[in-house]
């Protein structure tokens, strides 16, 4: 192996482990903004569900309004 060939070769495999790495930590970017859009769609949503399910969180009540005048 003459010494063009054997640099080809080291240049091929070092490019090969760099590109994994980069495709790596791309993915790894990918997940957490996708997990952070989830969570900012699915918290309004959430919240709207429990407001709907526990009784407490209703809102006023008749008695909390101000009275009119007559």
């Amino acid at each position: 192996m003459n010494k063009s060939k054997l640099n080809f070769w080291i240049l091929f495999i070092v490019s090969i482990i760099i590109s994994a790495l980069v495709v790596s930590i791309f993915i790894k970017v990918l997940k957490i903004a996708l997990f952070a859009i989830l969570v900012l769609v699915l918290a309004p949503i959430v919240y709207i569900l429990l407001k709907l399910l526990l009784p407490g969180a209703k809102g006023k009540s008749e008695d909390d309004k101000l009275k009119s005048r007559p």
